[in-house]
C-alpha cells in the first residue's frame, strides 16, 4: 500500500483496551447496529478488541446490548449474570456461550466487566447493558437448552420432564455422534416432541419463548436443508434474532465470524450482514477483523464419524491476493474502506478462512471497515481442547438416553 495510502488508517487500540472514540465516532455516526467480524474463532486478540470496541460504544455511544455468535437460550443465563444473578464467571461463561467461546479469559473479562458496568449505573437513571446470543442452541448439535428455555416460559405439563431428558445430550461431539446413530422412529420422535412445544409455546409462551422456539425451528431446517438457493436457515435465524434484538435495545453490537457479518453474499449465498443490510441500509456498520501473522488451526476427517477430526496447528503467511496481503505492511491498524482510495483494493481475490480462502468480490461493499493486527495468538489452551473434544478417544453417547436433533457438519469457522 502506498504512503498517501495511509491517510484512511488509524492505529489500532490494544487488545482488551477502549477504542478511540474519535475513530468509532467517524465510523458508528447514525448506526443502530454494528456488526463486528473475526477472521477466526479462537483468536485471543480479536475477543479482545471486541470487549474493547464495545467499552468504548457502551460508555461513550449509547450502545446497550452486546450480541454473540452463541446460543440464544444459553445467552439468557449470561445476561441474569451480569445484571446481578449468582454464580462464578467462569461457570456462567463456560454454559452461558457455546462453540467453547466460554473458555476464554477475554470473555470471562468481558462478561465481570459488563457486571460492574451495571452495578455502576443502578439507580443512575442509565440503561442497563444487555448480553444476548443469536444463535442455535447446544453449539449447533443439541437442542437441550432452547428446550427448557421454553418449558420455563409456558405452563407445566405432563410429559415435559422426558422431553428435556430426551434433548439434554450435552456437548457438542457427543451430540452429534448421538444423533447419527438414531433410528428414524427415534428422530422422529423427538421431531414430534419439539414441534407440539412450539405449539405450546405459540399459544401460551412470551416473546423469548417464542425466540427460543424459532432457534428450535431453525435447528430442524438445517438439519433437513435440501440444497435450495437463499440463506442457510442458520443464517436467517441470525439475522432474525439480531433484528428482533435490535428493537428492543438502543444500539447493538454484534461480534460473529467475517463470514457471517459481510454484506456481499459468500460463494452466491446471503450472509447474516447482506440480510441486515437489506433491513437496515444506513443504519448498519460492518467492522471485520483480520490478522497478517499468527497461528491457523485446520482440520482433516479421519473417519464419517461426527466430528472425527484432526486438528493442525500451522502459522499463516498472508497470501498474495488476500486482504491480509494488502493491510499487512501498515501493522496495527483501523481501515475506514468508505474514504480509503479505491487502488489499494484492486486484485484483492479473498479473505483468509481457516486454511482457506473465502472470496470477495469488492472488500469495500463486504467491509465499512478493517480492524487489522499483524501478529495474533490463539485463546490459550485452544488447541488442546480442540483435540480432547475431536480426538479418537472422543466418548460417544448413549443413544438411548440422549438425543441430538442439528446438523453433524458445520462450517469450519464456527469450529476454529
Amino acid at each position: 500500500m502506498r504512503e498517501t495510502d495511509r491517510t484512511c488508517a488509524r492505529p489500532l487500540a490494544a487488545p482488551g483496551e477502549p477504542w478511540d472514540p474519535e475513530a468509532v465516532h467517524d465510523l458508528v455516526a447514525g448506526a443502530r447496529v454494528v456488526l463486528l467480524g473475526e477472521g477466526a474463532h479462537g483468536i485471543d486478540d480479536f475477543a479482545r478488541l471486541g470487549d474493547g470496541l464495545f467499552r468504548t460504544l457502551a460508555t461513550e455511544f449509547g450502545f446497550t446490548a452486546f450480541v454473540r455468535e452463541s446460543g440464544f437460550a444459553e445467552g439468557l443465563a449470561v445476561d441474569a449474570w451480569i445484571q446481578g444473578g449468582a454464580g462464578e464467571v467462569e461457570d456462567v461463561a463456560r454454559a452461558g456461550t457455546t462453540y467453547g467461546f466460554g473458555e476464554s479469559d477475554a470473555v470471562r473479562r468481558q462478561l465481570t466487566w459488563l457486571r460492574a458496568e451495571n452495578a455502576r449505573r443502578r439507580g443512575s437513571g442509565r440503561a442497563p447493558l444487555h448480553f444476548w446470543g443469536m444463535d442455535l442452541p447446544g453449539s449447533s448439535t443439541s437442542p437441550g437448552a432452547a428446550v427448557r428455555a421454553c418449558l420455563e416460559r409456558i405452563p407445566a405439563q405432563e410429559g415435559d420432564d422426558e422431553l428435556r431428558r430426551l434433548t439434554d445430550l450435552g456437548g457438542r461431539t457427543e451430540a452429534a455422534i448421538a444423533w447419527d446413530g438414531l433410528d428414524d422412529a427415534a428422530r422422529g420422535r423427538i421431531r414430534d416432541g419439539i414441534t407440539g412445544l412450539c405449539a405450546r409455546v405459540e399459544s401460551e409462551g412470551d416473546d423469548i419463548a417464542r425466540r427460543a422456539a424459532a432457534t428450535l425451528g431453525a435447528f430442524f431446517a438445517e438439519l433437513s436443508w435440501d440444497g435450495a438457493p437463499g440463506a442457510y436457515p442458520r443464517e436467517q435465524l441470525m439475522a432474525d434474532t439480531v433484528s428482533w434484538i435490535a428493537d428492543r435495545e438502543e444500539r447493538i453490537l454484534v461480534l460473529a465470524h467475517n463470514a457471517h457479518v459481510r454484506r456481499e453474499p459468500l460463494h452466491g449465498r446471503p450472509a447474516l450482514g447482506t440480510i441486515l443490510q437489506e433491513r437496515l441500509g444506513d443504519a448498519l456498520r460492518v467492522i471485520g477483523m483480520t490478522y497478517g501473522h499468527g497461528p491457523v488451526v485446520s482440520f482433516a476427517e479421519r473417519s464419517p464419524r461426527p466430528f472425527d477430526w484432526e486438528a493442525t496447528l500451522s502459522e499463516r503467511e498472508p497470501a498474495p491476493g488476500s486482504l491480509e496481503h494488502a493491510l499487512d505492511p501498515l501493522g496495527d491498524v483501523l481501515v475506514d474502506l468508505r474514504g480509503a482510495p479505491s487502488a489499494p483494493w484492486d486484485g484483492i481475490e479473498g479473505t483468509h478462512a481457516g486454511g482457506g480462502m473465502d472470496p470477495l468480490a469488492d472488500v469495500t461493499t463486504a467491509f465499512d471497515a478493517i480492524a487489522h493486527r499483524h501478529r495474533a495468538s490463539l485463546v490459550p489452551g485452544h488447541l488442546d481442547r480442540l483435540r480432547a473434544e475431536f480426538g479418537p478417544g472422543a466418548p460417544a453417547a448413549d443413544a438411548a438416553s440422549h438425543v441430538s436433533a442439528a446438523a453433524v457438519a458445520p462450517a469450519q469457522q464456527d469450529v476454529e
